[in-house]
């Protein structure tokens, strides 16, 4: 009988509960730690976490933000209990640190569920790098974002009123700044790149730009070039150097990226032999979550070991690549000399000639101060 520890009991909490109890006479929930005694249900919930490690194999963790989540992780490695987690913030700060303490107390960190919600990504990639040497990464990785896009696309609705509905609906937060500004996937293109190259580079580090800026017009207009926009997490490995960013990309409409409607996600990784293999499915949501927590269970209760070790030393490098980019404004503020130039109805596009991300980081913040609402899109090259 295995003995597990469970912090938090919202959304994803409850599903992991229910289909244990279902599912899986094997497992005893010992203890149940919450916020509230009001949600203190039966003599398993306790309101005290240092009640919550006493006795159990397993602690799975699903709260929100890094305390106390990373202290009570990091008591439970140290007691030699295995972890399990949801936590993004939590594994993109300390992923190295929770990886090098499971080690050294030989017990298993996972973290499935920090990216992608319920596709097999995190496990896949550990497998494909034990042959591989992964080239890249990339996804749509944050389901409220795709969910706008999908909407304001295919029913012509401007992007607060998409907003409001993804609040509405439980997709997005009241403050909506971790998806839409990128941060969220900022936390989960790390993680991947991290498993993806074996070597940590801060997730602040990676490029970001955020889709709070685009107007309904740019998709209809992109639409009939035979385009669309998604909001997208990617690196890429040359030499120990990475670049990596979050932001809006136009791509084919006949590309699979394009296709990943509604609040799914989509993750892909190249690699040397393997070539390009794609993962599609939700990325959120109470069961495709609680899905990924137990899968990870499942693989601790069959004593499979996934040992992590980051050796690499990783350098960010935003002049990496050269991309074309397009900025669009509410006024023509672009040099028609140096850009090919669009005139919409109440709005202006503007192409440039191929850049790296660093001029293009400078040429935004420029426009800005004229424009603070330019919206920027890089075009994915063939």
């Amino acid at each position: 009988m295995m003995k597990i520890g469970i912090l938090g009991y919202g959304t994803v909490g409850k599903g992991v509960v229910k289909i244990i109890e279902e599912s899986f006479p094997n497992i005893k929930i010992e203890h149940i730690c919450v916020k509230d005694t009001t949600d203190c249900l039966d003599e398993r919930f306790t309101t005290d976490t240092s009640v919550l490690l006493n006795n159990i194999d397993v602690l799975l963790e699903m709260i929100v933000g890094e305390s106390p989540a990373y202290e009570i992780i990091c008591d439970a490695l140290s007691r030699g209990i295995h972890v399990i987690t949801s936590n993004k913030a939590t594994v993109a700060t300390h992923l190295e640190e929770f990886a090098e303490l499971a080690i050294k107390n030989q017990v298993q960190f996972r973290f499935e569920a920090s990216v992608g919600g319920g596709i097999p990504w995190i496990e896949s990639c550990i497998k494909a790098k034990r042959i591989d040497s992964i080239r890249s990464v990339k996804g749509i990785l944050n389901g409220t974002t795709n969910y706008i896009l999908d909407r304001m696309q295919k029913e012509r609705i401007d992007f607060d009123e998409c907003l409001q509905d993804a609040q509405r609906l439980g997709y997005a937060e009241q403050d909506p700044s971790a998806d839409i500004d990128g941060y969220d996937v900022q936390r989960k293109i790390m993680i991947s790149s991290s498993l993806a190259y074996g070597g940590i580079i801060p997730y602040t580090q990676f490029d970001c730009v955020s889709l709070r800026h685009i107007k309904r017009i740019d998709l209809i207009h992109f639409e009939e070039e035979g385009y669309t926009i998604k909001y997208i997490g990617s690196s890429f490995i040359r030499d120990h150097q990475v670049y990596g960013s979050v932001e809006p990309v136009l791509i084919k409409k006949n590309d699979l990226f394009a296709q990943v409607d509604k609040n799914n996600n989509v993750v892909e990784l190249i690699g040397d032999t393997i070539g390009s293999l794609k993962f599609v499915g939700q990325g959120a949501g109470q069961l495709p979550t609680a899905n990924a927590m137990i899968q990870d269970l499942l693989d601790i209760l069959d004593s499979r070991k996934n040992e992590l070790h980051f050796n690499h030393q990783l350098q960010m490098n935003l002049e990496l690549c050269k991309n074309t980019y397009i900025f669009c404004s509410n006024q023509n503020i672009f040099d028609n000399t140096k850009m090919d130039v669009i005139q919409l109805n109440h709005r202006v596009i503007a192409i440039s000639s191929p850049m790296t991300p660093k001029q293009r980081n400078e040429y935004l913040e420029e426009l800005r101060r004229i424009d603070d609402s330019v919206f920027c899109i890089r075009k994915e090259e063939a």
